[in-house]
């Protein structure tokens, strides 16, 4: 599997094979927001898959919504694939997740080397794609392509963030990178909609430096600004130079941003970073990591989401290879 390039493309009609043949193991996540379904409803009559798993997290929800996609999700994958296995593991501890998806392809004699994978990735939490995509790495598929939808919009009110308070701020696991006690710290966060989460994590550590990743161009041009508005009460503590932009949906330009940033800084820092922006951007911070194996991922963990402030309907689909 190579990680270090690939093509973007936008999904404008339905989703077909990766290559002629069976696509062999598919995998999606469930969650409260209309998207969940949005690739699995425009999934191509002629698409095959051997082995389809969808993960839904075991915790206390506000609404039904999670449980219902979970099943609507399940009866559609059940159109194009032989096996349908549901792996419902911790929302907050990866490792669980892993370990259960791990166990599942063990005991069903369903192996990942040389085949090909298509993911969902529109509704993973951010460590559980970061931890997924290397455990997929490691187990050597002869290809992997992702797939995300956009939101049409979200239901945000501009004074409410989508998560509200933290948990904890926790190393995402197998992203703990290397540190000396003779370099400072360097923070780099990617903003998204959750500037409490961002607020927190800097509070937290307290880093000597800090840069900070705003998405341009947005999903639309009307959402332009939305990030700074989130992340307002951050920004105003930090100099105007400590922001740079790189795109919400190109992942690809986004790892060269961020390698640009650790080649940089890595002689005198100690670097962590949070990506709390888009997803695509997740994926770019995943391929710059794998050649910066000393950089470590924070995540904060919220103690609640606002559902009905999260994602209203479907918008684009993308494919990344």
């Amino acid at each position: 599997m190579t990680v270090l390039g690939g093509t973007t493309s936008e999904v404008k009609t339905s989703i077909d094979l990766i290559e002629p043949g069976r696509d062999e193991i598919f995998l999606a996540c469930a969650s409260f927001e209309d998207r969940t379904t949005a690739v699995a409803n425009k999934l191509s009559q002629q698409y095959l898959i051997e082995n389809s798993f969808v993960c839904k997290y075991e915790e206390k929800n506000k609404s039904s919504a999670r449980d219902e996609n979970f099943e609507r999700l399940r009866s559609l994958l059940a159109r194009h694939s032989g096996n349908v296995f549901p792996i419902i593991c911790d929302h907050h501890d990866v490792l669980d997740g892993i370990r259960r998806f791990r166990e599942l392809c063990s005991s069903r004699g369903v192996g990942l080397a040389d085949k090909n994978i298509s993911v969902d990735i529109t509704t993973f939490t951010k460590q559980y794609l970061l931890v997924l995509l290397k455990y997929l790495e490691k187990q050597h598929p002869r290809s992997v392509r992702l797939l995300y939808t956009e939101p049409e919009d979200y239901a945000v009110k501009w004074d409410r963030p989508l998560s509200c308070g933290l948990i904890d701020i926790v190393s995402v696991p197998t992203y703990g990178g290397r540190s000396y006690t003779e370099k400072e710290n360097l923070l780099i966060l990617i903003l998204g909609y959750e500037g409490d989460r961002a607020y927190g994590i800097w509070e937290r550590l307290s880093p000597h430096k800090t840069v900070v990743i705003v998405g341009r161009p947005s999903y639309k041009n009307l959402w332009e600004g939305r990030v700074e508005q989130f992340n307002s009460k951050l920004l105003a503590k930090l100099p105007s130079e400590s922001t740079i932009y790189s795109p919400t949906l190109d992942p690809f330009q986004v790892k060269k941003d961020i390698d640009t940033l650790v080649e940089r800084h890595s002689t005198k820092f100690n670097i962590a970073i949070s990506p709390l922006g888009s997803k695509p951007q997740v994926i770019g911070c995943y391929l710059s990591l794998a050649a910066h194996a000393e950089v470590q991922v924070i995540y904060a963990i919220p103690k609640y989401h606002e559902e009905e402030y999260f994602s209203k309907r479907t918008g684009r689909m993308w494919e990344y290879r």
